[in-house]
């Protein structure tokens, strides 16, 4: 996902995606004004936790509760997530870069400093036109899956296990939702995970 931020050459999905982002933003800068803000959380044991609200108090107080709420656009929105703003590529890539540090990670047997959670990087992009006033809204999900695990070959006991556990229900979750959806069934079984409630749109669109 992030490759080498540094090298320009190196650059993963998510350095790449930013850049762009933002050089499209400049191009319409001279009819709109745009505006590019972030929320950045983890999917941890089937519990939702926020990466900049840890940036910000770290482990002090209760975060609020995280809501997902999805509106009649069809756009996920996370209610009383922290949204942080950036006015260049750099900035946002320092935000992620920091976020991410903040994840919970742990060791196995097959790697020693493996993700225990999924992530999920939500750039918020509005453009608000110079002439008209008309203001348009777009989101832009940078999503890094944990693998799937197999306890004998992890070795994963006690919360290594459990952290296996739920990573492993979700991406079944996940599976479900794509069958459904390649089958082309009325019903899609998006709530039965909040990996997938978080995935609705960015899954909907590939399909």
């Amino acid at each position: 996902m992030t490759g080498d931020p540094t090298n320009p050459p190196l650059w993963g999905v998510t350095p790449r995606a930013i850049h762009e982002l933002f050089d499209v933003a400049q191009t319409m800068s001279v009819k709109a004004e745009v505006t590019v803000s972030a929320y950045f959380v983890e999917l941890y044991n089937d519990a939702l936790v926020d990466l900049f609200y840890l940036l910000d108090h770290g482990s002090r107080g209760t975060p609020p509760k995280l809501d997902i709420k999805v509106d009649a656009k069809k756009m996920v929105h996370l209610r009383n997530s922290v949204i942080k703003e950036a006015h260049t590529a750099e900035e946002l890539l320092d935000l992620f870069e920091r976020g991410n540090r903040e994840r919970h990670v742990g060791a196995t047997k097959m790697n020693a400093e493996s993700s225990r959670s999924h992530s999920i990087f939500s750039i918020l992009i509005s453009s608000r036109d110079r002439a008209t006033g008309k203001i348009s809204n777009g989101k832009l999900s940078l999503i890094d899956l944990a693998g799937s695990e197999r306890a004998d070959k992890t070795g994963a006991t006690g919360d290594r296990l459990k952290e296996a556990q739920s990573i492993n229900l979700s991406l079944s979750a996940l599976g479900d939702v794509i069958n459904a959806l390649s089958q082309n069934e009325k019903f899609i079984p998006y709530r039965n995970n909040k990996l997938t409630q978080l995935m609705q749109v960015q899954i909907e669109a590939n399909f």
